[in-house]
């Protein structure tokens, strides 16, 4: 059976692929800057949301939406990296303790499952919506409190798909929370 490509769904993952790195331009003006990110954001809830609404959901648009979000996550350490470093200085730990986590999980879901795995997990949602809050506060504000929150979701979201790659028999992208586990271990 052959998907459609071309679905609104994802329309919206690629356009935040495409406007992803716009940021980097509009790093000035904070208030586009904050639109630019807020569009995104929107983008990244309702894609998934319209899939399942109007069961448009793919393989392709699973796809799409988690290599949106890598694109836009990636492009937004580098901004942070090269326009707001000293927040990375601060909240150092908690970054390599993720990244470890991370790390650890791509490689052994690519050695059990030979591919890599993307989880959507609802931890992994709720994380993604704190930390992109979090740096909408941040870039407004210069207040980090929410990104702080943001990374421990994200430190137990890791830890929870690291959980899942290694006890789980197959790969589910789609999986809620490691308490679908025996769902997919068949």
């Amino acid at each position: 059976m052959k998907e459609d490509i071309i679905t609104f769904p994802n329309i919206l993952s690629i356009s935040r692929i495409i406007l992803s790195p716009i940021i980097f331009f509009v790093k000035d003006n904070k208030f586009v800057l904050f639109s630019v990110l807020l569009f995104i954001g929107l983008t990244d809830v309702l894609d998934g949301y319209i899939a399942r609404k109007y069961k448009k959901q793919t393989i392709i648009g699973a796809w799409l939406d988690s290599i949106s979000d890598f694109v836009f996550y990636i492009l937004l350490v580098i901004y942070t990296i090269i326009f707001e470093f000293e927040i990375i200085i601060r909240l150092k730990y908690f970054i390599i303790i993720i990244i470890v986590l991370k790390l650890l999980t791509i490689i052994i879901s690519y050695i059990k499952y030979r591919k890599l795995g993307f989880l959507h997990t609802i931890v992994n949602k709720i994380t993604g919506i704190i930390i992109f809050i979090g740096f909408c506060i941040f870039i407004l504000f210069g207040n980090t409190i929410v990104v702080e929150i943001g990374l421990y979701f994200s430190i137990i979201s890791s830890l929870e798909e690291l959980v899942i790659t290694l006890i789980g028999k197959k790969t589910e992208e789609n999986i809620k929370g490691i308490y679908e586990i025996n769902k997919f271990k068949k």
